[in-house]
């Protein structure tokens, strides 16, 4: 928090566009145990048969952009 008490506003300078069939809550569970720091997902867009998900994932640093990319996008 800062001296007003408010929780301090997160910058999100490092991102990556993702596009999955899997499920989206796989996504953020890899994120919650895999990064030091804080994230955004949004889900960006649907295929029209609503099977393919396009991810935009925020990182707080960029270690932990690149970790996702070599750890769990390249897989």
């Amino acid at each position: 928090m800062d001296g007003n008490g408010a929780e301090p506003q997160r910058h999100f300078a490092y991102g990556v566009l993702y596009s999955t069939i899997g499920a989206v809550a796989d996504v953020e569970d890899w994120l919650d145990e895999n990064c030091a720091s804080d994230w955004n997902l949004v889900v960006d867009g649907l295929d029209e048969s609503l099977t393919k998900k396009s991810l935009r994932i925020m990182f707080e640093h960029e270690a932990d952009k690149l970790r996702f990319i070599s750890e769990y996008a390249r897989r």
